[in-house]
């Protein structure tokens, strides 16, 4: 057998295509990388890379072995997750919406932790689109389907989209129609800006109650000054169905449209095959259940 230190230095590289990413991953010079490698083509006898000046690229022999490599390490890193059990730690690192984190997921998240005592999880909320070939997040929650390759994506649920606000706030105003909005405060949020835009076409006022209002950078801010009762945001109703259910806010038009794009979980395929990550996949598809896609 050929030396397992090795073996795992070629696969990332090869993963990568890159000595650099390799050795940034594992927290080691590139030089150790190459060295690695180089020490692999001698015992194989045979070129795995081919060297030019704007990087390295797979030989055929490279791409055999690497195929090879991957399923070996995938492998063995799932039975030891089966061996080990509660004796070792997990580790989950999730690239989540701020919205979608502090709405829906956090809120949630006990429900799934209960199940996994010895797992630690990690929550980054970001608005931008992560680059998971340059990130370590095992599972993204992302609104809209991924452009980026090497994913596995499945779609969670489309949103409907209606104006919310507190009780007091709805009666204090008389709000009956959309009309009756030009006496409100409209919440808007920088991350969704076409929602308010998109509703007020459909009802049809416009051109007669435009941008005027309060702007957040973040979802969440709107919704919180609405449950303050400071104004009327544009309420995306699966992320406030815990809200809505305990009457903090109330949707007091009929008027609905669907959200411009789905809410999708995706996972890079690096980490497809982790039981954590097959686990925690499932029971976001649970979680959503029936009422994943509302209808306006």
């Amino acid at each position: 057998m050929p030396p397992l230190k090795a073996v795992r230095y070629f696969e990332l590289a090869a993963e990568f295509e890159s000595f650099s990413r390799a050795a940034a991953d594992l927290r080691v010079s590139k030089g150790a990388v190459s060295q690695q490698i180089t020490q692999l083509e001698q015992y194989f006898g045979v070129p795995l890379f081919s060297r030019t000046g704007r990087g390295v690229t797979l030989t055929d022999a490279g791409r055999r072995y690497h195929s090879a490599a991957r399923n070996a390490f995938n492998i063995l890193e799932t039975e030891t997750e089966r061996v080990a059990g509660s004796r070792v730690r997990g580790h989950l690192k999730l690239t989540v919406l701020p919205a979608f984190a502090s709405l829906w997921l956090v809120p949630r998240l006990p429900a799934f932790q209960a199940s996994a005592a010895h797992l630690d999880i990690v929550i980054s909320a970001e608005a931008e689109v992560v680059d998971f070939a340059k990130s370590d997040a095992h599972i993204g929650i992302r609104y809209g389907a991924p452009a980026q390759g090497g994913l596995k994506a499945t779609v969670l649920g489309q949103d409907a989209l209606t104006p919310v606000c507190t009780s007091g706030y709805a009666e204090l105003h008389n709000i009956r129609t959309a009309e009756d909005l030009s006496r409100c405060v409209l919440l808007h949020d920088t991350y969704w800006p076409d929602d308010w835009p998109r509703w007020l076409t459909e009802a049809g006022i416009a051109d007669r109650l435009g941008g005027d209002g309060q702007f957040f950078t973040h979802y969440s801010m709107a919704i919180d000054t609405a449950r303050a009762g400071g104004g009327v945001a544009m309420g995306h109703r699966l992320l406030l169905r815990d809200m809505i259910d305990r009457g903090e806010l109330v949707c007091p038009l009929e008027g609905t449209i669907h959200s411009l794009h789905p809410y999708v979980v995706v996972v890079p395929d690096t980490a497809a095959h982790l039981d954590v990550v097959k686990r925690f996949r499932n029971w976001l598809v649970e979680s959503f259940g029936p009422e994943g896609a509302l209808s306006p």
